[in-house]
């Protein structure tokens, strides 16, 4: 139980001394004045000027309608006229196998 404590002394302290260097400079690098923390002031220079002409507007442009396309019509499929073939040897194939 004693080399239990010891070792995880000795985990946390090694921990804590390899932390050192992160916390050495602080956090407020150079920005905390006083007790309270203020925000650096930033002060920008005026905006230049820009004068741009006065915008052109146009007239929509004109509608054209063109004619539709012709109509094209695929060719009749043909047709045959005749009877069904219905009898006992009679046999319509589609080629599937069931």
């Amino acid at each position: 139980m004693n080399l239990k404590k010891i070792a995880l002394a000795t985990a946390a302290g090694a921990s804590l001394f390899a932390a050192i260097p992160a916390f050495a400079h602080g956090w407020d690098h150079g920005r905390y004045y006083g007790r309270y923390y203020r925000a650096p002031v930033v002060v920008y220079p005026p905006a230049p000027v820009v004068v741009a002409p006065a915008p052109m507007y146009y007239p929509p442009a004109p509608v054209v309608y063109a004619p539709p396309p012709p109509v094209i019509y695929a060719p009749a499929a043909p047709v045959v006229y005749g009877r069904v073939p219905v009898g006992p040897h009679a046999a319509l194939s589609f080629g599937v196998r069931f």
